[in-house]
């Protein structure tokens, strides 16, 4: 087997006519023939070979600022606009900038390197448009760039920035992690903003022929951020409408508000086809966050002859929203409910969310029930389905749930749960650990990676913590996950067509990336021998589970999976292993499950959806690639708002020092996390003035040249802000200590 130093070798020797078609590490293995055994010698190879070609070119070594593994790669930085083509192809993708204010277009394909673009050869493109970029040649031996041929798509129409003067001219200046662009703008007279103030603008005419586009302000928002104006200007940069049609109010609100049903046996529901069954005697109840608002499920476990049954009422959205109507229109444009801290932009309209169709206590609900029953060793048996009607007995949290299994409850802490109730969730929670113990023995995934909380009071970030993951989180959890892969296995075992939730497998050179870092935290570990990449995952994460590094590793390992998105076929769920899968539970706030919703009435015998069969055969893939989009676009937005809330919380506390830990390391600097409120932030390696900087990437830590000072993955420092910038959603801290870092415990 080849090692390091044959390939600093080869490369030394060949890489240099080869090196502007590379564009990824991929090409590379396979110019250089590289098996799969010697790729981790190769990339360290490489990367030294970038880095070394650099100092070579351009001048002093060890420069203050440091550059590492992303700027010095010599087949380029994926996330910084590398790009190396001299084929003039076309390809679509959006534009945005990055943290350097650079133009780059995003490729669609995720595999496909992001396109540098000059600022000369943007034409009428503004940041976040969908465009068709031209990749152009420049003299031998330099990187291709790319030029923008047309905009396909325009993606922002609102937006929230700062209005500005200059002399007698107005401006609006809109920034965030992809965009920084003044426009003109018209200020209608009823307004009167003042210079700094955050306004609400919409772009009235769009750049064209060399021509400046420009924005009129619709709306002032005041000086200071809040968490209006945080969701509102992500909302307005991502498409996302808060407000409804006037057709989609309308059709909701002709639908009454209270529930009549007939009891089983009669004539059934509004289709007249499906006989429902009526549970309203039944102990349901939904468990769900303190503030949540729309309640898609509730549970039920009864005993009947001996046996055991599960129930999983989930909400019958499908009674009330019909294909093609116009709630259903605006539900598949919008694809999902977003949430955010203090808020929820809904999928329905709010009298169908959070009114007839949320499973709430005391009132008649239309539900489908999953009724799963256990065989006498608590295994779970094949499942049934039918249309219901539930009365819940109880909105329970999981704070309630968790008080009362640990029996915090006799201490006075959550709320009194009756008799009856508090006995079926003590068996629900020993049903939940035997299918906790099932899922690891099948392979699938299981870490837990804790989340911030973030506390809203007065329209500010007051507190952020991180949220508790309690076992009433987990009997949820594996109820919906048993309820969601019944459905599966049901609908495709009768062949019908329908919308599976996949997970593909990481790539290998994802999973070499993660096993790299991982056994620089985890040096005793032996897990890489095990041959599938189900089981290496699983070892490392058992390796890390109880110490020290615990939490670094699993987001070492989430950030090496691939996101799950929705497809008519059945290509399998990595995480759960599972051959099948399916979304059924959520339909309030999923649109993907409101499909399986019909699906499985059109399977269980309603008439009234059988054409809908073949809409799905026809479109499924369509609606999945569709679905999947939105659900990202859903998650980006919720990820940027609880960056940018963090911006804000942090910002009010920036006398302080905190005790953070590195998270991950990057070419221009580390990432560190803090410990007591889980806020991320960047240390600019350039913020660095005791010594000059370089990046070790066999030891994946940063080095000082003179001093020998280290930063690596894992370890603990104490930490003052530099800046916070609420527009991007940015944090910066500067190292306090001066020593030797903490270790941690």
């Amino acid at each position: 087997m080849r090692d390091r130093a044959f390939w600093e070798t080869w490369l030394r020797r060949n890489a240099a006519p080869i090196r502007d078609r590379m564009h990824s590490v991929r090409d590379w293995y396979r110019a250089a023939e590289v098996a799969k055994g010697e790729r981790r010698a190769f990339r360290a190879a490489l990367k030294n070979f970038g880095e070394a070609g650099r100092r070579k070119k351009g001048g002093k070594p060890g420069r203050r600022a440091g550059k590492g593994p992303a700027a010095e790669s010599p087949y380029g930085a994926r996330g910084r606009g590398a790009e190396r083509d001299r084929g003039g192809a076309q390809r679509e993708g959006r534009l945005r900038f990055t943290r350097e204010g650079r133009p780059i277009v995003v490729p669609d394909s995720p595999e496909e390197p992001a396109i540098r673009v000059p600022g000369h050869a943007l034409g009428d493109a503004l940041p976040k448009d969908r465009v068709l970029v031209r990749l152009e040649k420049r003299r031998v031996g330099a990187p291709a760039y790319g030029r923008i041929v047309r905009v396909v798509e325009r993606g922002i129409r609102e937006f929230v920035g700062r209005y500005t003067t200059v002399g007698d001219r107005r401006f609006v200046r809109f920034r965030d992690r992809e965009a920084d662009l003044h426009l003109p703008v018209t200020v209608p007279g009823r307004l009167d903003p003042e210079p700094g103030e955050l306004v609400l603008a919409e772009i009235t005419e769009y750049p064209a022929g060399g021509k400046d586009g420009r924005a009129t302000i619709v709306r002032l928002l005041g000086k200071s951020h809040t968490m209006e104006t945080i969701a509102l200007a992500v909302t307005a940069a991502r498409g996302i409408s808060a407000e409804f049609s006037e057709g989609a109010l309308g059709e909701a609100g002709r639908i009454p508000a209270t529930v009549r049903v007939a009891r089983r046996g009669g004539k059934g529901d509004r289709n007249g086809n499906l006989p429902r069954v009526d549970q309203r005697r039944l102990p349901f109840v939904t468990i769900d966050g303190e503030d949540a608002r729309d309640f898609d499920d509730a549970v039920c476990l009864v005993r009947e002859r001996g046996r055991d049954r599960l129930l999983v009422a989930i909400a019958d959205v499908s009674h009330y929203v019909p294909p093609g109507g116009d709630v259903d229109r605006e539900a598949y444009a919008r694809g999902t409910s977003v949430y955010f801290p203090d808020r929820c932009i809904p999928m329905l309209p709010p009298s169908l969310s959070e009114g007839v169709c949320s499973l709430k206590p005391g009132v008649n609900r239309l539900t489908v029930t999953v009724d799963i029953p256990f065989n006498e060793q608590g295994r779970p048996e094949t499942a049934s389905f039918y249309p219901s009607c539930i009365r819940s007995r109880a909105r329970l949290t999981y704070d309630d749930v968790h008080a009362y299994l640990t029996r915090q409850e006799e201490r006075g802490k959550g709320r009194t749960i009756p008799v009856e109730i508090g006995e079926m969730l003590r068996r629900m929670e020993t049903f939940a650990g035997r299918l906790t113990l099932a899922r690891a023995d099948r392979g699938a995934l299981d870490f837990d990676l804790s989340e911030a909380k973030i506390v809203v009071r007065e329209e500010l970030p007051r507190e952020v913590t991180a949220a508790p993951r309690w076992e009433s989180h987990r009997l949820i959890e594996e109820f919906m996950l048993l309820a969601n892969t019944a459905v599966a296995e049901f609908l495709s075992s009768r062949g019908f067509p329908f919308l599976f939730r996949i997970h593909e497998p990481p790539a290998e050179d994802r999973m070499e990336e993660f096993e790299d870092a991982a056994g620089k935290l985890l040096k005793q570990a032996r897990v890489t021998e095990r041959r599938d990449i189900s089981s290496r995952l699983q070892a490392w994460a058992a390796a890390a589970r109880g110490g020290k590094y615990e939490r670094f590793v699993n987001m070492l390992l989430l950030r090496s999976l691939m996101l799950a998105r929705y497809g008519p076929e059945s290509m399998g769920h990595f995480g759960l292993a599972l051959s099948r899968y399916t979304h059924f539970t959520s339909p309030i706030r999923r649109y993907p499950d409101l499909i399986v919703h019909r699906v499985l009435r059109a399977a269980l015998g309603d008439k009234d959806l059988a054409s809908y069969l073949g809409t799905i055969s026809t479109a499924g893939k369509d609606m999945g690639v569709h679905l999947s989009a939105r659900e990202r676009n859903a998650l980006e937005a919720e990820r940027d708002v609880e960056r940018r809330a963090k911006a804000l919380y942090i910002s009010s506390r920036g006398e302080e020092t905190f005790s953070g830990v590195i998270t991950s390391l990057t070419g221009y600097g580390f990432y560190v996390e803090l410990e007591e409120c889980l806020v991320e932030g960047l240390v600019p390696i350039s913020s660095l003035r005791d010594d000059e900087y370089r990046f070790s990437a066999d030891r994946g830590e940063w080095v000082g040249v003179v001093r020998k000072r280290r930063f690596s993955l894992g370890e603990r420092h104490r930490l003052r802000l530099r800046k916070a910038d609420v527009d991007r959603g940015e944090i910066d801290f500067a190292i306090v200590d001066t020593g030797a870092p903490s270790p941690l415990r």
